[in-house]
């Protein structure tokens, strides 16, 4: 659609030899460019390629979305459209990779003369061309050259600004009166703070020079704008260093580590770094005392050290003033030690000191839940009604617990009514497709089944892959049967059926928002900029380009899905899939049961699924389940790190992943879990080793990958003798419930959609291209008339 619209453009106005104007895509392009959806079966004889004149060329991405330069070559070379300035933009790409310098220049150069549009994308490349000669003064001249272009993205002009800075460290000279000389300078100095090696190189070079002071304000400054990850590096390194001669570090500086260190979970680091702190003689002077308190509570509570942290934040308490968190943790560690009349007496402070904070809401649930717990149901039922003048994120699910205690106590017209009246009051509530099922649930119970299935049929049409929608069709036995559902009235087509091209591009214009805006002329360009990077697989500029598209015109679908195709197309799953899950929620409930094959599989990828297959074979376990986990786990990006530390596609936690490697008998390191292969590996391992553990119970097996296999023990031991949908309900954390549920939904979805005609789940992977029509239709390339 629009990504390609505007290759088109770039294509179709831009021969070799003329001159093209910024022009911005018409506001019929926004409505009537053609997408192309990603289909991964050879059945796909109706999905076209664009007919617009001549349309964009893809020959090439998948070689070098893979590495794989040399055939990249080969394919655009033999590319039978006419020449084009983005094919010689491609070209040039290419032989720049390949080490053919001479050949790039020569493509490169004619792109920067003949393409307003393109010339800065190819004088950038052409100083990357100069900085691998160690060219670096002809390197600053040729990015010089590319910030000359107009309107180009912030983040963008400061990408060329770190290509510049890294030619300059290394000797090349600025062309002199720069216009964007002092914007470069600006960006520079901030960027030696922001940045965790500059930061510590400044402190570093402060420290050597006795500047302690100076270096403990910079620290303070400026550590809380480092990512977390990059300050608990910082922090580590820092201490290694100065591990030795922490003489010659400030009082105020070591307490500043300990502080950090603590917030990093690195308990140890930090008991001792406050320690050395606590033994100078000017603690109590360069450090407030409530801070230094706090922390020696936090620490003690962050080592598992109860009594101690207990001690320590009732001396907090009583010097200070109550504070929610410290009330908290003092109620927690008397958990912790078995003390619960004491627990609850830190919890009546809070209610009493903060009655409107969202920590008080937690505990007046924590106190129906163990009601809930313990069958008081109807004790339960008053204590969920105390939440429901309460803020925060358990208002609206103490609706539906609420409920569920008189559906416990069989009174299933009142919990009808109950859900009937939350339904009411809430239409947009997350929580809105639960209600809903229970209330069938609740009909059914009173022998109403025709009522039941009207409930149901609303959440399978207005969400059909949503996991109490999957379950209302399994409980009224249509579930994968179109012919069924649609004679009962749940829906009137198959599941995610496939449909032409046109029917699909129809479907997506018609579901988008009525408001569309159309293209400005920096859009435009931008738009235009954007979709050759992808061409050339360098998806990580052009989401410089295109980034803003994703918010700026999020009422445009088929804009939307052509964002997450072009960013597969160009190999980059997790910017693809970050699209896809935008498109997901902005797709109109009342246009969801018709979505089509094309839209569910951008929504639904099988990324990384040669891999997964490989190993889900070689471990017994289902490769679609795997792939529902790493579609909630990581959002199929390989490089995602979550607060707790677990790594990569699968999640793997580095304590976790050494274990796996022993038992595997393999070499293991840390950083190998970013490697996708590994991390799959690792993940179908563990999958199989819960899954035996828990007799193949995917609830079971979802709840130890979760929460830990002691916990899921825990769940099943007290509550075996529950209905299944009660027992995923009564998940005893929170985080739990809601994943457990979003993976049967993605794993339930993955099964109706592997077996509707059209959908093949195994995906070309290993250097290989996974959307199969790209090489079905050689015309894509160039020439369709």
């Amino acid at each position: 659609m629009l990504i390609l619209a505007a290759v088109m453009y770039i294509t179709n106005d831009m021969a070799i030899h003329t001159k093209s104007a910024c022009i911005p895509v018409p506001v019929s392009l926004v409505v009537s460019a053609v997408c192309v959806f990603a289909c991964f079966s050879p059945l796909c004889a109706d999905m076209l390629s664009p007919r617009l004149p001549a349309p964009m060329s893809w020959l090439g991405a998948k070689e070098m979305a893979a590495g794989s330069f040399d055939a990249a070559l080969a394919v655009v070379g033999k590319d039978a459209s006419a020449d084009t300035l983005l094919r010689l933009y491609k070209l040039g790409v290419i032989n720049a990779r390949l080490g053919n310098a001479a050949e790039a220049l020569l493509a490169l150069n004619a792109v920067n003369k003949g393409s307003p549009v393109l010339a800065p994308l190819a004088m950038v490349q052409i100083g990357d061309l100069a900085a691998s000669a160690k060219e670096d003064t002809r390197a600053v001249a040729a990015y010089a050259s590319a910030l000359k272009a107009p309107g180009l993205p912030v983040k963008y002009r400061q990408h060329i600004f770190g290509k510049i800075k890294l030619a300059v460290d290394r000797g090349g000279a600025v062309p002199p009166s720069q216009p964007w000389l002092d914007e470069y300078k600006k960006w520079d100095r901030a960027q030696r703070l922001f940045d965790a090696a500059g930061l510590e190189a400044i402190c570093d070079s402060l420290i050597a020079d006795g500047r302690l002071a100076e270096a403990d304000s910079i620290l303070e400054k400026h550590m809380p704008e480092l990512s977390k990850r990059e300050a608990c590096g910082f922090v580590e390194r820092v201490f290694k260093k100065r591990a030795a001669d922490t003489a010659l570090v400030t009082t105020k500086f070591l307490f500043s580590l300990a502080s950090q260190s603590a917030g990093c979970r690195n308990f140890a680091t930090a008991e001792r770094l406050l320690g050395l702190a606590q033994k100078r003689a000017d603690f109590s002077s360069a450090v407030p005392a409530k801070p230094a308190a706090r922390l020696l509570g936090d620490i003690a509570f962050g080592r598992e050290q109860w009594q101690k942290a207990l001690d320590c934040y009732k001396k907090h308490d009583a010097a200070y003033g109550s504070e929610s968190e410290v009330l908290m943790n003092a109620a927690r560690a008397c958990r912790n030690m078995g003390q619960s009349d004491q627990a609850q007496w830190w919890y009546d402070r809070h209610v009493e000191r903060f009655p409107s904070h969202q920590k008080t809401q937690e505990i007046l649930w924590l106190r129906a839940w163990n009601y809930e717990e313990a069958g008081q149901y109807k004790a339960a039922a008053a204590g969920y009604r105390n939440l429901f003048k309460t803020n925060g994120k358990r208002t609206e699910e103490a609706y539906l617990r609420h409920a569920l205690c008189y559906y416990r106590l069989k009174e299933y017209d009142s919990t009808a009514a109950h859900l009937e009246a939350f339904r009411k009051k809430f239409p947009q509530s997350s929580y809105l497709w639960a209600g809903m099922f229970w209330q069938g649930k609740s009909h059914v119970a009173k022998g109403r089944a025709d009522e039941a299935y009207k409930v149901w049929g609303d959440i399978a049409r207005l969400d059909p892959t949503d996991y109490y929608a999957h379950r209302a069709r399994q409980l009224m036995g249509v579930d994968g049967d179109g012919a069924q559902a649609q004679a009962k009235g749940i829906f009137g087509e198959h599941f995610a059926a496939q449909v032409s091209e046109k029917e699909a591009r129809a479907w997506l214009d018609k579901a988008s928002l009525s408001s569309k805006k159309s293209l400005s002329a920096k859009d435009s360009v931008d738009i235009k900029r954007g979709a050759a990077l992808l061409a050339v697989a360098n998806s990580e500029d052009a989401d410089m380009f295109l980034y803003n598209f994703e918010s700026n015109y999020s009422g445009n679908l088929q804009l939307q899905c052509d964002l997450a195709n072009g960013y597969a197309l160009a190999g980059n799953k997790a910017f693809s899939f970050r699209v896809a899950r935008r498109l997901a929620w902005r797709i109109p409930m009342e246009y969801r049961d018709k979505a089509p094959l094309q839209v569910l599989s951008v929504l639904f990828p099988p990324f990384y699924s040669a891999t997964i297959s490989k190993y889900a074979d070689r471990f017994g376990v289902d490769p679609l389940f795997v792939s529902s986990v790493m579609r909630q786990e990581s959002i199929f990006d390989c490089q995602i790190v979550s607060p707790a530390g677990a790594v990569g596609l699968m999640q793997v936690m580095p304590a976790t992943g050494k274990g796996i490697a022993q038992e595997l008998k393999e070499p293991f390191a840390e950083d190998s879990l970013y490697n996708y292969e590994y991390n799959v590996r690792f993940g179908a391992y563990y999958l199989k080793k819960r899954s035996a553990q828990f007799d193949g119970d995917k609830v079971l097996v979802l709840c130890s990958y979760n929460a830990g296999a002691h916990n899921a023990v825990k769940w099943r031991d007290k509550n075996k003798k529950l209905e299944p949908d009660l027992f995923v309900e009564d998940i005893g954390f929170f985080e739990t419930r809601g994943y457990v549920k979003k993976v049967m939904g993605n794993y339930w979805t993955y099964k109706a959609l592997a077996s509707a005609p059209g959908y093949e789940y195994e995906e070309w992977d290993g250097g290989r291209f996974e959307y199969r029509w790209v090489t079905a239709y050689p015309d894509i390339g160039g020439g369709a008339k």
